[in-house]
């Protein structure tokens, strides 16, 4: 990833999640933040319907750590996941600063998610509305076109 990242507080970026409390998603979120020496107020959460929790990101995130983010929310330290079903998905515009391979993606609506069946535990998957699915490797960071999108059922729908 590149292109320098320019906080949009107009951005439309917002994580859902489902399959924690709201008590467990602030714990997460607070580690999270703790771990990455982020404000607090940098996030807002709040409830929604069907036990969903929806966060935002009033003053924009940066698009690695909306990555390690989403990636956290399923495998976050401390907390037993043999008995529990997540799903965390990000909805976001397209910018430079998400080291997309090509220009014509920029503007573009995308989903960002930890695949179905993840065994690598470092990387999201990123699903363009046209149609066109990118695993993004916490290595490298660099967009790589797969050809199944390996959505989770969790996030079918959010």
């Amino acid at each position: 990833m590149t292109a320098v990242f320019i906080p949009n507080p107009e951005n439309k970026t917002v994580v859902i999640v489902r399959g924690w409390s709201q008590a467990d998603m602030k714990r997460i979120l607070a580690d999270f933040l703790s771990a990455y020496q982020l404000r607090a107020d940098s996030t807002q959460i709040s409830a929604g319907a069907d036990d969903r929790i929806t966060l935002t990101f009033p003053n924009d995130i940066q698009p690695k750590i909306l990555y390690f983010l989403v990636n956290y929310i399923q495998y976050p330290k401390d907390f037993d996941l043999k008995r529990r079903s997540i799903g965390a998905v990000a909805h976001v515009v397209l910018n430079r600063s998400f080291g997309v391979p090509e220009s014509r993606l920029i503007g573009k609506l995308a989903d960002i998610y930890v695949p179905a069946n993840d065994t690598e535990y470092d990387l999201v998957y990123a699903k363009v509305d046209s149609g066109e699915v990118y695993k993004i490797s916490f290595t490298d960071l660099i967009w790589q076109q797969v050809k199944s999108a390996r959505m989770p059922k969790d996030i079918v729908g959010m």
